[in-house]
């Protein structure tokens, strides 16, 4: 944001999180210019704003990499005669991000907005407009004609040439991010998540040219195939990663792929039937559930890197409940010290931000959580909004009126 705190800051009297240890450490944490400026037990300089925090734990702030932060999670956003004009919906994502910040959530990366809201909100809240997260936006989605994501928040290409053109034209209307479509998905109508969307080739070019822009590149990737299609291709994260077989983790841990899993996401859609969500989006929902979790497991047990990812924004899966996910991923395979690293440090790293945020170092961003339990004792205590104490990000407290500056 460019409305940082001036005034020093000194959180007093807490622990904080030592991601190297692993564990809460006791000491200060001294904030200037919205920079953590240094860790210990100190003495506050004349003119500190000094925040009481005896008996918290202090941690990074959250980073979920994987939002669609203008939709709300309400199942009749599928449906396209009942999706707001512009004007609404770009109100709507505003209090959106406000939600996410909120909830102690203080950089996201969305992956896919219909208008590309995702790049103007970032840009609103880094101007100071808005009060929201730092929003790492990959504008709209490049899939196959006909392929998951289509009309909405993916737009068309097909063969490499119109991959590599449709990725050059993203990062021109300032996407940060770039995501591709390797396999079939749940919401899409007439999609199957297990069939493989983009070749090899075409995923190639597209990473290609997001790799010379120094972008980061997702792959939505269900399908056996389509997952091996973007690690091969050299994707910086596979997104769900529903039927990964040995050879695909094999791959994966090789060449470094992230899994960012998303587990909330098919959760919610297969135990929506009575909420409004389409039937064949509740059929296919169930039938990636249970293998989904499954591959989400083997992925933990051969070593390959995670990173927090709730696919917010899908039905029922709303801004401000991104902790759900922290807790699900430790409810089938993390321990909650790993759970809390995927959702701080080693999201960070995946983003290829960790030199800006993700840990409570010295220079490094002031975003911090603090928080009245200890979510190392207690993991679910992170989606529970009474446990959050304070949020700041870049050192400046969030406001408690609402997401305008």
């Amino acid at each position: 944001m460019s409305t940082i705190n001036n005034r020093p800051l000194l959180l007093q009297g807490g622990s904080f999180f030592e991601s190297e240890a692993r564990t809460f450490v006791r000491g200060d944490v001294f904030c200037k210019n919205g920079i953590i400026s240094a860790l210990g037990d100190m003495e506050a300089p004349e003119g500190t704003l000094i925040v009481d925090c005896s008996g918290q734990f202090l941690i990074p702030g959250l980073i979920d990499c994987h939002v669609h932060i203008s939709s709300s999670g309400d199942p009749a956003e599928l449906t396209s005669g009942q999706r707001l004009p512009l004007a609404r919906r770009a109100w709507h994502a505003a209090k959106h991000a406000y939600s996410t910040l909120q909830a102690g959530v203080t950089t996201v990366r969305d992956l896919g907005a219909a208008d590309r809201l995702n790049v103007e909100l970032s840009r609103a809240i880094e101007a100071g407009d808005l009060e929201g997260p730092r929003i790492i936006a990959a504008g709209m989605g490049v899939t196959m004609s006909g392929g998951h994501g289509h009309g909405f928040i993916a737009r068309e290409a097909d063969g490499a040439d119109e991959v590599r053109k449709a990725v050059r034209e993203e990062i021109r209307e300032g996407a940060t991010a770039i995501k591709l479509f390797a396999s079939g998905g749940v919401l899409t109508p007439g999609v199957n998540p297990r069939s493989p969307a983009f070749t090899r080739e075409e995923l190639t070019a597209g990473v290609e040219e997001a790799t010379k822009a120094f972008r980061t590149v997702a792959a939505h990737a269900q399908s056996t195939a389509g997952i091996k299609n973007a690690v091969a291709a050299g994707v910086t994260s596979i997104e769900h990663g529903v039927w990964m077989d040995e050879e695909a983790l094999a791959m994966m841990i090789e060449l470094g792929t992230y899994l960012v899993p998303t587990l909330t996401a098919p959760f919610h859609i297969a135990h929506g039937a009575d909420n409004g969500i389409p039937t064949y989006a509740v059929e296919k929902g169930r039938e990636v559930l249970e293998d989904h979790i499954k591959s989400y497991e083997q992925a933990i047990q051969a070593g390959v890197r995670i990173a927090m990812g709730t696919d917010q924004g899908t039905p029922l899966n709303r801004p401000g409940e991104n902790a759900q996910e922290t807790v699900r991923m430790a409810d089938f395979g993390l321990s909650p010290e790993a759970a809390l690293l995927a959702s701080t440090a080693w999201a960070a790293d995946l983003l290829s931000i960790s030199e800006e945020t993700g840990r409570l170092h010295v220079g490094l961003a002031a975003d911090i959580v603090s928080l009245n339990e200890d979510p190392l004792s207690n993991v679910r205590c992170l989606a529970q909004p009474e446990t959050i104490a304070r949020v700041f990000r870049n050192g400046k407290a969030v406001s408690t009126t609402g997401g305008m500056i």
